[in-house]
């Protein structure tokens, strides 16, 4: 990737967007009015590429500081730049031409003006800032973890393999080596979280809202499920999910070889440990463009262009954030994919993983259209679904693992259910009762613990059963309402993999049609016309569960 430095005059980009929005506002004919419409996108990119520019190289070294102070200030002008978006919506709602912008992109960013249109005021400028800082004081204290294990030091994303070893007492030591670092920044998490609520509040008490939670739905693009739709989507987890992944909890202990799982033994799924790719990194890579040059025409030239403009940072190293993401920069948007590689199976997952955001990006930047590039209600569809289009070539990493790979990847999906279900209530709860004590937040995480998870053991660890388990969620403390998400992309994608289990061809051209409408349709309209189940449907949970159920029998253990 090329190493170009910033260069952001706020001053002149706010003039500019001023200047196009009083264009857009007196065009005299369709042509006049499109054509500022575009130059307006093309502007929003500008500052969006550069933001995420920006936060990429900072998340590349932490100890630059450079990068950090240029992070700094784009996230800083980001509350402005939602102050010009709010004009740019409030414009497109009243256009002389909206009936023509409509039929030529559609319905849904008029769905989404009209939702976040009222988003931003000056008023909460101020609140906005203290966000923002929030958030990356929580990023950086977690990018910066120091973890004392087995006379090493480790980060939060260097112990992860440690975290699922094959020897008990290794992962059991690992988990317990990370609940320090926790215990030792309880407060400060804790008081991160607790200034984030109340200030998240007060930007929705002063836009003119009840609690958060609308202005969180409506920061999710979520024009079309509402709080009730996850409610009865929780009620379904609660009667089909939790018995299915207790069973699946069952296999798995008498498959590890032991009485009872405890906490630490969850993401270990075999005795002998979960199975490695094969390869060295550059045999991985190698493996990836066959995959990808197979699949279609699309992806290859997607994957080409990923290897040719080195959009890729994929080995973990020091100083390196810990996480994974795929992201877009420059003035054509190209892709590129952050993940940090350890040597173990969850590597090749999560490639699948943010190549499936980043093609989806690749295969919707023809609108373009900030909101329809990021789609951010149906987002995860698209990765969690790439996961399992990917099965075909799993042989190549795994070889006479594959199966274990398979089985790992199906079932960690469904125990993954009634957790986003537990952050999901949580969430509900953060903003519903933001007055509540540290303590009663505590006492609430535990109790949905035991709700959702009623078989998780904490083997004496009092920290964690004192309802501090959600530390290390992140969304919890950067995206709100995100978390549920991945599991409603979960139950989404793995009707795409059952399909594609029967019908490979019809499975391919439904996802690849869905990554060209991008965020053009609301997640209800584009999983309706891509022919999948609703999750809000009743008993559309038990639907989906008796095909995966077929599958691991068949599988077997």
């Amino acid at each position: 990737m090329n190493q170009l430095r910033t260069i952001f005059d706020s001053l002149t980009y706010e003039h500019d967007y001023h200047k196009l929005i009083e264009e857009f506002d007196n065009a005299a004919t369709f042509d006049q009015q499109n054509g500022v419409f575009m130059k307006l996108n093309d502007l929003r990119f500008s500052f969006e590429t550069a933001l995420n520019y920006a936060r990429l190289q900072h998340f590349r070294n932490m100890q630059d500081e450079y990068y950090s102070s240029e992070y700094q200030k784009f996230s800083q002008f980001e509350t402005t730049y939602s102050k010009l978006t709010g004009v740019f919506y409030r414009s497109l709602l009243k256009a002389k031409f909206r009936d023509e912008l409509e039929n030529l992109y559609g319905k849904q960013l008029f769905s989404l003006a009209k939702i976040k249109q009222n988003s931003y005021s000056e008023d909460i400028e101020e609140e906005l800032q203290k966000e923002n800082r929030l958030i990356a004081d929580y990023q950086s204290l977690l990018g910066k973890s120091v973890i004392q294990y087995d006379n090493q030091t480790f980060s939060l994303s260097s112990i992860t393999p440690y975290l699922s070893s094959s020897d008990r007492n290794t992962r059991r030591k690992a988990h317990l080596a990370k609940t320090a670092f926790f215990m030792e920044h309880e407060n400060e998490l804790d008081d991160i979280l607790d200034e984030l609520v109340i200030t998240r509040n007060q930007i929705a008490e002063k836009l003119g809202m009840t609690s958060f939670i609308q202005l969180g739905y409506n920061r999710m693009n979520r024009t079309g499920h509402t709080p009730e739709d996850l409610k009865q989507y929780r009620k379904q987890v609660a009667r089909h999910g939790i018995p299915f992944v207790a069973k699946l909890r069952d296999k798995q202990a008498k498959r590890i070889g032991v009485s009872k799982l405890k906490y630490f033994d969850e993401n270990c799924l075999f005795p002998e440990g979960a199975p490695a790719p094969k390869g060295s990194h550059k045999d991985i890579l190698s493996t990836f463009k066959m995959m990808f040059d197979e699949l279609g025409p699309e992806t290859k030239d997607f994957f080409h262009e990923l290897t040719s403009k080195n959009n890729m940072d994929l080995a973990f190293r020091e100083g390196k954030w810990g996480g994974n993401f795929a992201t877009f920069v420059g003035e054509d948007k190209s892709p590129f994919l952050f993940t940090n590689f350890h040597g173990i199976s969850n590597d090749i997952r999560v490639f699948t993983h943010e190549a499936g955001h980043a093609f989806q990006f690749f295969m919707s930047r023809h609108w373009n259209i900030p909101e329809y590039l990021l789609p951010y209600d149906s987002a995860e569809v698209f990765s969690f679904a790439m996961e399992r289009i990917a099965w075909p070539w799993m042989n190549q990493f795994f070889g006479e693992e594959t199966e274990k790979y398979q089985l790992a990847h199906l079932t960690t999906a469904f125990t993954y259910m009634p957790l986003a279900s537990a952050v999901d209530e949580f969430e509900h709860f953060l903003y519903e009762q933001p007055q509540v004590s540290t303590s009663d937040r505590k006492k609430m995480w535990r109790d949905l613990e035991q709700k959702y998870m009623p078989e998780r053991d904490y083997d004496g660890n009092e920290f964690l059963k004192s309802g501090t388990g959600f530390y290390e969620i992140a969304h919890l403390f950067t995206t709100p309402f995100y978390f549920m998400d991945y599991d409603l992309a979960h139950y989404c994608s793995v009707q795409i993999w059952a399909l594609h289990q029967k019908n490979p061809s019809k499975a391919w051209k439904t996802y690849l049609n869905m990554c060209r409408i991008g965020g053009s349709q609301p997640f209800h309209e584009l999983i309706k016309n891509a022919g999948l189940l609703s999750p809000f449907e009743e008993n559309s949970v038990k639907v989906l569960l008796s095909d995966v159920e077929e599958w691991i029998e068949t599988a077997g253990d």
